[in-house]
This record gives C-alpha cells, structure tokens and sequence, in this order.
C-alpha cells in the first residue's frame, strides 16, 4: 500500500490534496502546525472510510520542527511519497522586513522541505521508489513585488527540486513542483479584493483557481508509472505563461 506525507495538511489545498490521496487508496500522515480541529475531522472522515491514516503536530518554522515530525512518524507505515505543501506568506517592502520574519518564511518554504527530503528520501531509495511534491507558487516563477522573501522561498525550492531530481532519479523517485496562482483559499480571502480582480481579469480563464485544480495536478506527479521528474507544474490558468 502507497503511503503519503502531507504537510499543511489543515489548509485548503493540503486537505484537497489529502482527500485526492485517500480516494485513491493511500495510507495518510497528517501534518498540521495549529488547526487542530481541522486535521481531527480529516482523520475521522478518512477513518469512516477504512483510511489509515494519523495526524502529526509539527511546528515547521523551527529549526528543529521537520526533524520532530520526521521522527513522530515511527511506527507508521514507510513512506513512499511526501507532499510539502506547508508555506506561510510575507508581505512587505525589503528594508521592512525582519530577520525573524525570513527565518519563519525560509524555515517553511524551504528549509522544513529540504529536511524531510532528507530524512524520507533515505528510506525511498532503500524501496527503489519514491514521489515527492513541493507545492511551489507561480510568483517563484515571475516574483512578485513586496514578496520578495516569500518568492525567493519558493524559487530556492523549485531549484533544490530539480537538482534533486538529478541525484535521486536513479533510485526510483522523482521530484517536481507544483506552482499554483490565485487559488480559493481561507488565507487568499483576505486579499483586497480589488488585488484579486485585478488578477483574474489578466488569468486566461477567468476565475481563481480550486484547491481540487492543485489536487488534480499532483495525482499526476504520484501516480506510480510517472515518467516526469525536475518539472515545475505551472497551475495558475495560464496567468503565468512563459
């Protein structure tokens, strides 16, 4: 049986991507930093369903918060596939910001994920099998004014990933990002929402994206016979075309 990390499993797109990996038949570590009453009515949903499944309390944003989560998943099935999905924001101008609030963004955004690829990618390469996802954002791609810490958190993984896919391809695991734009999610609603018109009035499609359209596009990059590894998957309905 295929057994899956995700974190931020609590939000918006971890849990939609959670929802995605249960209905194809996963076993389930849930990750999750404070919403705890959200990753409990995950765990009973997916245990109503015969899923195995547990939730881990993890603090990413410390140093040590990936290793502690890393180590509450002994006894728990092996895992195969790993979803970063984690990340925090930052918003402001570069002269603003605070060594304490990069340390938070860069020990979410990269350091956490490139520690547990650390941890983990051990035991996929001992399987000769492994998946693993880093949900990126499109503003790694293009950057994003008064974001500038948040972009260079997400750029830095989508570099690590591809150079990962490179030293682990061997070994049976692939590595590759997922990049989503504007997505309809709790944290997005608090935009101004002049800020979000104006960019679905500039996406091609029209609309925000769904947590299901990130979800979507992971199942491609676990899927077992996946033959892509060191891409970065721009969902964002086309508001990034490059």
């Amino acid at each position: 049986m295929r057994c899956a990390l995700v974190t931020g499993a609590s939000g918006g797109i971890g849990g939609a991507i959670c929802d995605m990996l249960a209905d194809k038949g996963f076993s389930l570590a849930l990750a999750y930093n404070k919403n705890e009453q959200a990753a409990a009515s995950l765990i009973a949903k997916y245990q109503k369903n015969g899923t195995n499944c547990i939730a881990v309390s993890a603090d990413l944003s410390r140093d040590d918060g990936a290793d502690r989560l890393a180590d509450g998943l002994k006894g728990f099935s092996r895992v195969d596939t790993l979803i970063n999905c984690a990340g925090v924001a930052s918003f402001g101008q570069i002269c603003d910001v605070t060594e304490e609030e990069i340390r938070r963004v860069m020990n979410v955004n990269f350091y956490s994920p490139l520690r547990l690829i650390r941890r983990l990618s051990q035991s996929m390469t001992q399987q000769g099998f492994g998946r693993i996802v880093n949900i990126s954002s499109m503003w790694s791609l293009v950057g994003s004014s008064c974001e500038s810490v948040y972009s260079a958190s997400k750029a830095a993984l989508e570099g690590l990933s591809k150079s990962l896919a490179k030293e682990l391809g061997r070994s049976g695991i692939t590595v590759n990002c997922v990049a989503p734009g504007l997505i309809d999610t709790e944290m997005n609603r608090e935009i101004d929402r002049a800020a979000i018109s104006e960019i679905v009035d500039n996406t091609p499609l029209s609309r925000m994206g769904t947590p299901s359209d990130v979800a979507k596009s992971v199942a491609l990059l676990v899927d077992e016979d996946c033959f892509i590894t060191g891409e970065t998957l721009n969902v964002s309905g086309g508001f990034v075309i490059i």
